[in-house]
């Protein structure tokens, strides 16, 4: 009886700690952004802005024409922007993250 008791226990404990903390939603997936022209890579510097979209807050930013981020699962919203001979050509793109290894392609041209 003993036993069974503790084991009961054991397994009630488990069974809250998954319904209270989910691991999926705390995991850092990684986001790969590529800018390109022409459907090739944009080999020029572009910097890159990420939004959460739900508190419309600015999540992190970056350069170069490909790049990668790590950020928890969620929607959001990214500005790619390039300026060049005095010209400056800004693309935004909105997304869900819900896998590592996403990739998100933006267009410059």
């Amino acid at each position: 009886m003993f036993i069974r008791g503790k084991l009961l226990r054991y397994i009630a404990a488990a069974w809250i700690s998954v319904l209270v903390f989910n691991p999926a939603q705390a995991q850092e997936l990684r986001l790969n952004l590529v800018a390109t022209f022409d459907d090739q890579p944009a080999m020029k510097d572009v910097s890159w802005t990420v939004y959460r979209t739900d508190t419309d807050t600015k999540v992190t930013s970056a350069k170069y024409h490909s790049t990668h981020v790590t950020l928890p699962a969620g929607d959001y919203r990214v500005v790619a922007t390039l300026t060049e001979n005095d010209k400056t050509i800004t693309r935004t793109r909105s997304f869900q993250l819900r896998t590592s290894d996403s990739r998100i392609i933006v267009p410059m041209d």
